[in-house]
């Protein structure tokens, strides 16, 4: 195939990711930028984990449901790939990758969750990259499967809070050495943001800018291969809220290594549900525990006694800190989830919760058998790696009790799974 030859084709199907699936010269190609029932042309460009892949160039017809992108650098930045697509058609979209990933899984008991429409609720975390025009140096998002930075006014999916910070460090880009910079990390949470500088050498002659974002307090970093080192001291602690008992929340502290939820909104929701199937519960095991997000709201509301695991030492450090300041019954430890590891602390749970990484849980899945948890309540960010875990919870006993599509990420070709599975 001469990939200097353009190619026409068809777009058939959205795929979770948001590329669509076009079919051309007997070969299927994933094709970003363009929606089932576009006519289009395109290049095909070098296979990508074994995929064959394509470049649009033109769209010969439009999709009767293509709507003018709200972002003008839409089709450039390679963030939100469902925006020409009519809002009204996301959730549903979303939520049928969902149950494509589970259909192996489902039975004709299981209670189906779709996605709804998700409201515009601001994105907390970015990793912005550093660009240059002419002289002056700026902060974008990296182009769809490219290494480009691409330049933005105002991002819709962030909040305003970040949107503002990005302009004070463009504003501020000598003071804060921005120019050494190859990227800068944001994370938001409810009394401030932590602003991490990435770069290879400690920036000599940091100031910190005299304005912050929105009057939210700003702790500012600087990160390198090795560790995360305070730019501005005393350091501060900023806490992400999430919800407990009622119209109680927790106070959870969050340093700017601990991974959290995307959406502060979405992450609530998730939380919600991970309480609501656990009633009952007395002793809950959390798997890929990162800080506690999803267990110490559990136990806060519930009482019930937590064993959580992490690879992250950093991470599990956190959560105990967060577990005996907020004086709950958890307790976390390091162990590496994705090998064999010890059991038998974790066996007989009423509730295992498993949050893993895109990547899945296999390890962990196959070992069921003898951690035996009367309830699994699984979440994933990926649902491929999210089906197939299913697929071997369902040879070792376990069966679907409910399957949710949640949508936290409007906009992109993201969906979070979430499964409840039972004996």
């Amino acid at each position: 195939m001469n990939a200097d030859l353009p190619l026409t084709g068809k777009a058939e199907a959205l795929l979770p990711g948001g590329e669509a699936l076009v079919r051309s010269a007997g070969t299927v190609f994933l094709v970003g930028n363009c929606l089932p029932g576009d006519e289009i042309s395109f290049s095909p460009v070098q296979k990508r984990r074994g995929t064959s892949r394509g470049r649009l160039i033109k769209i010969i017809k439009s999709s009767r449901d293509r709507v003018e992108t709200p972002c003008p650098v839409a089709e450039a930045c390679g963030g939100c790939a469902m925006q020409a697509l009519k809002p009204a058609l996301h959730a549903g979209i979303k939520s049928a990758w969902v149950l494509d990933a589970f259909r192996k899984s489902r039975i004709e008991q299981t209670v189906w969750i779709p996605a709804v429409e998700a409201g515009l609720y601001g994105r907390r975390r970015l990793r912005w990259y550093v660009g240059e025009e002419g002289n002056a140096v700026f902060l974008g998002f990296l182009g769809k499967n490219s290494h480009t930075v691409v330049r933005h006014h105002l991002c819709m999916t962030a909040t305003p809070e970040l949107n503002m910070l990005r302009v004070i460090l463009e504003e501020s880009a000598a003071e804060v050495c921005l120019r050494a910079c190859k990227s800068v990390q944001a994370l938001q949470v409810h009394d401030g943001i932590h602003v991490i500088l990435e770069s290879a050498a400690y920036p000599e002659k940091f100031v910190a800018p005299c304005h912050e974002s929105g009057n939210i307090p700003l702790q500012w970093w600087h990160r390198d291969e090795k560790k995360t080192t305070p730019l501005t001291r005393p350091a501060r602690c900023f806490h992400d809220l999430l919800p407990a008992a009622g119209e109680d929340n927790l106070s959870v502290q969050i340093g700017p290594d601990d991974f959290v939820q995307g959406q502060a909104e979405g992450n609530r929701q998730m939380i919600g549900q991970v309480i609501e199937w656990s009633r009952g519960a007395r002793f809950v095991v959390d798997l890929f525990s990162g800080v506690g997000n999803l267990s110490l709201p559990v136990t806060g509301a519930l009482k019930a006694r937590v064993l959580g695991a992490e690879l992250n030492v950093a991470s599990v450090r956190a959560a105990n800190a967060n577990a005996k300041r907020l004086g709950l019954d958890a307790r976390y430890v390091q162990a590496n989830l994705f090998e064999k590891f010890d059991v038998e602390p974790f066996a007989g749970a009423d509730v295992l919760i498993l949050d893993p990484p895109r990547r899945g849980a296999k390890m962990v899945c196959g070992m069921m058998g003898r951690l035996l948890p009367a309830k699994i309540i699984m979440v994933n960010c990926d649902v491929a790696s999210g089906g197939r875990d299913g697929e071997l919870l369902q040879s070792l006993g376990y069966r679907l009790h409910t399957l949710r599509a949640l949508d936290i990420f409007p906009y992109t070709g993201h969906i979070e799974a979430m499964s409840l599975w039972t004996r």
